[in-house]
């Protein structure tokens, strides 16, 4: 991983398929033990960075007798062992995210990662740890954006006063900065939690809800206050509108994020008002 870590090299985490989104369980990709090794079939779709990658984390069903979720074995398989991507155009911009396509891919034994047969729990350990990131994102991005609703509602004036002197734009302003704090803090504990080595996944669960849900408030309310300068692509504001709708679509839906939390919550793993 140093090299990853140098900047050197890049990586992409492909386990989604056409039908194993949310349920990572129901992953069809296959892989074939061979002499020395293993050979991969299959296509992963929507991997983040994938066209970019020059090495990919790949979950792949390696026991079909399995019950759904036993059997899959992760992988690191560079790019010049033959696999190909495409990118998948999308409304968020530039970068697209891609299909990988693995045609009877060979990847030795080495290449194995964590423990055969024990693939899932390894990528679920990777999403619930990366999954706080998403809001921490979010924290930075609702800052800006509200910083430049208040520059700009203090020089716009419409019918001879300032934007900022009607009710209706304070109060934009002014949930949006309260749903910020409320988010930063959020994240704050869930950080603090990692960093403490506590348990962190149900906080990191209810930082992605609610964190790309008032990214996306704030965002709509911001694009609103500018107006039509704000719709154009003259202001980076459109954009943000784009990109931050698959906030609430990657590393878990909104509706995952809800049933997590209240599975969490109904089975007793956490109670209301603990705090460790």
């Amino acid at each position: 991983m140093l090299p990853v870590i140098a900047g050197e090299r890049q990586s992409c985490f492909a386990i989604t398929e056409r039908s194993a989104g949310s349920d990572a369980s129901r992953i069809q990709m296959r892989a074939e033990r061979v002499a020395d090794g293993w050979v991969l079939d299959g296509e992963k779709v929507f991997i983040t960075n994938g066209n970019e990658a020059d090495f990919a984390i790949v979950f792949a069903v390696t026991d079909v007798q399995a019950e759904p979720g036993k059997g899959i074995t992760c992988f690191l398989v560079d790019r010049d062992m033959g696999w190909t991507s495409e990118p998948i155009p999308t409304m968020g911009g530039d970068k697209s995210p891609s299909v990988l396509t693995f045609n009877q891919v060979f990847v030795p034994n080495g290449n194995v990662l964590g423990e055969e047969g024990q693939g899932l729990t390894t990528a679920m350990q990777w999403i619930s740890r990366g999954r706080w990131v998403i809001p921490a994102i979010a924290v930075g991005a609702s800052g800006r954006l509200i910083h430049m609703a208040i520059d700009y509602v203090k020089e716009r004036s419409t019918f001879g006063e300032q934007l900022a002197s009607r009710q209706s734009i304070q109060w934009m302003i002014a949930d949006s900065a309260v749903e910020l704090e409320a988010l930063k803090w959020l994240v704050l504990y869930t950080a603090w939690r990692v960093e403490k080595g506590l348990d962190a996944r149900h906080h990191a669960t209810m930082s992605k809800l609610y964190g790309a849900g008032r990214a996306n408030d704030i965002v709509d309310r911001v694009l609103q206050i500018f107006g039509g300068i704000g719709y154009s692509k003259d202001l980076p504001i459109e954009r943000w509108y784009r990109e931050m709708r698959v906030w609430r679509i990657f590393e878990g839906t909104d509706e995952i994020q809800r049933m997590i939390i209240s599975r969490n919550l109904l089975k007793g793993h956490v109670r209301i008002g603990e705090w460790d």
